[in-house]
């Protein structure tokens, strides 16, 4: 078995369509997954705190008017370690730098192949599994620009760096990398 069939059995499907949830439950039971449906922000944090899904796949547009960006920023921020792939119709540049931003490691739209949905998740959870254990995150050129915690020195790392505790070259004191801007 790969990390990754060992690490997926559960998903969490955070969807508001009923027929696309349906879909999505039954496609992935079929494919060995346990899944868990939410059908907005409210139900995703306590199906997320409560039963930790190995795998969560979130649409951006929610009811309640909290999005599936807000969501994701949330769970990231409880477990950096659980993939979260958003699924959604929307298909702009904006939308996906919002998603990474957020935290999101994957972005697919709808409409999908299934199966492509399928070797999606067994990329992003191996993904994540190689930066959990080996300290391994891909490298997209972007830059982290934050603020050293004891001078105030404007600093600009790799966003490779996301999380890792570096020394300030000016005041030398530790300081740690945001995870999300």
């Amino acid at each position: 078995m790969t990390p990754v069939e060992e690490m997926v059995h559960r998903i969490l499907v955070v969807e508001d369509n009923k027929d696309e949830a349906e879909f999505l439950k039954t496609f992935l039971n079929e494919n060995k997954y346990t899944v868990e449906i939410a059908k907005d922000s409210g139900q995703a944090h306590v199906a997320f705190s409560m039963h930790l899904p190995d795998f969560v796949i979130l649409d951006v547009i929610l009811p309640n008017e909290v999005s599936g960006f807000e969501v994701c920023e949330r769970m990231k921020k409880e477990n950096p370690f659980i993939p979260v792939m958003m699924l959604t119709a929307i298909d702009m540049d904006d939308a996906r730098l919002l998603a990474s931003r957020v935290g999101a490691d994957g972005y697919m739209t709808k409409p999908y192949d299934p199966e492509e949905l399928l070797s999606q998740i067994h990329v992003i959870a191996e993904d994540v599994w190689k930066q959990r254990h080996l300290g391994t995150r891909p490298d997209t050129g972007e830059k982290v620009r934050f603020n050293c915690g004891e001078c105030g020195k404007r600093l600009k790392v790799k966003a490779s760096h996301r999380g890792r505790t570096l020394n300030c070259p000016r005041c030398g004191q530790p300081a740690v990398v945001p995870l999300h801007d």
